[in-house]
């Protein structure tokens, strides 16, 4: 298994423990799915247990695209919750998500 696909299972899990609600969002470009997710859009979102919109972007190696960053901005700009995770400790010190 994949650094950030085991990152990415961990965030999920860690995240429903802590009663938020989330979902994995496949963004990988296939010949089938073409077009169906917006480019940037981070790897998990949902809602916190108090209901303000979640995003989390998984990083293990990576930098963000250039996309990415453009949908943190937006997100935080509507007074979304947006999380860059690199180890499953930027959840648990993350105070916005307590």
């Amino acid at each position: 298994m994949k650094k950030a696909d085991k990152l990415t299972q961990d965030a999920i899990g860690y995240l429903l423990l802590q009663g938020h609600y989330v979902m994995r969002i496949n963004n990988a470009p296939t010949q089938r799915r073409k077009g169906t997710v917006k480019k940037g859009v981070a790897d998990i979102l949902g809602c916190t247990k108090k209901g303000i919109a979640l995003a989390v972007e998984i990083k293990t190696t990576d930098k963000q695209s250039e996309a990415q960053i453009d949908f943190e901005k937006q997100y935080k700009k509507r007074g979304g919750i947006y999380i860059l995770c690199k180890s499953i400790d930027d959840l648990i010190n993350n105070r916005s998500i307590k």
